[in-house]
């Protein structure tokens, strides 16, 4: 299986490539700059480009999966900032369609106790993201994850539906292994997940939910 994995230069996706390494799948990293191009070569990737549309449709034309770690920082309520995030992932997703790619994992952040008619989603448009993936012609997950922590990866988590908890947690390495296990799992195609540490292994969580 040959993944894209867009944002592999982040602290989850550096994690993401050498997991996909250990997997034995093929991972295009994709990254902000030259300088990060040889590091994800060294942490498994089998090719790493800078993004840019036309290098990378060549690459989703023979790719089975895209990752993508970008998403919507839902501290920053800039317009400019929800304007780039926002064209970001349009772009990604309808470069995955006309390139034939059908499965699509998102990382999204977990939104605890958040009301629909929270005023910071519609500042924000915190949701668009996620109802643009949904929309589209593809076999999405969201994986909605607690709060980043470098603490090291336990392998087991929590999955739910909604977690209401605001300090919920989760090792960026766990969150990277959740992403990776996610690709081929049925049980979550075309579904919104979040996930925070817990105590049942990652795969078993992700087969049974």
């Amino acid at each position: 299986m040959k993944v894209i994995v867009i944002g592999a230069n982040g602290d989850v996706g550096e994690h993401v490539i050498r997991k996909l390494a250990e997997r034995k799948l093929e991972a295009l990293a994709v990254a902000a700059n030259e300088n990060q191009i040889e590091d994800l070569v060294k942490l498994g990737a089998a090719h790493a480009i800078v993004y840019d549309e036309q290098k990378l449709i060549p690459y989703l034309e023979t790719s089975d999966a895209v990752i993508y770690l970008t998403g919507v920082n839902p501290k920053k309520h800039t317009s400019k900032t929800v304007m780039v995030d926002h064209q970001s992932i349009s772009d990604i997703i309808q470069l995955a369609q006309k390139s034939g790619v059908r499965r699509f994992v998102m990382m999204s952040a977990v939104k605890a106790e958040e009301s629909e008619t929270d005023p910071s989603r519609k500042i924000a448009a915190k949701d668009l993201p996620e109802d643009m993936l949904k929309a589209a012609n593809l076999v999405y997950t969201v994986i909605r994850i607690g709060r980043l922590t470098d603490n090291p990866g336990s392998g087991r988590i929590t999955l739910s539906d909604k977690i209401h908890d605001r300090d919920a947690e989760i090792p960026r390495e766990d969150a990277a292994e959740v992403l990776v296990e996610s690709i081929d799992k049925e049980a979550i195609f075309n579904s919104t997940i979040e996930a925070a540490s817990g105590d049942t292994a990652i795969r078993e969580a992700l087969s049974q939910f």
